[in-house]
């Protein structure tokens, strides 16, 4: 029996798009962090920290970011 030729192709192309969807989160996560506001609080000073994390742990950096960094969004009232 002969192996299919196909398979390994099939793998590199599944793997292609699990790295092409991290890096992806993690610029998505980049943008987000860089459009958050900025409260002037010591809590802002832990930005470059996030950005290091996103950077250097895209996959794990940038779940966190969007799961327990970011301020939640507040409603506007418009009346």
């Amino acid at each position: 029996m002969e192996p299919n030729p196909l398979l390994p192709a099939g793998y590199d192309i599944v793997w292609s798009l699990v790295v092409l969807a991290i890096i992806g989160l993690a610029i998505a996560a980049l943008i987000s962090l860089a459009r958050s506001p900025r409260t002037g609080t010591p809590a802002d000073s832990f930005r470059a920290l996030w950005a290091l994390a996103i950077i250097f742990l895209p996959l794990i950096g940038a779940l966190t970011w969007f799961f327990f960094g970011r301020q939640p969004a507040r409603a506007n009232p418009r009346s």
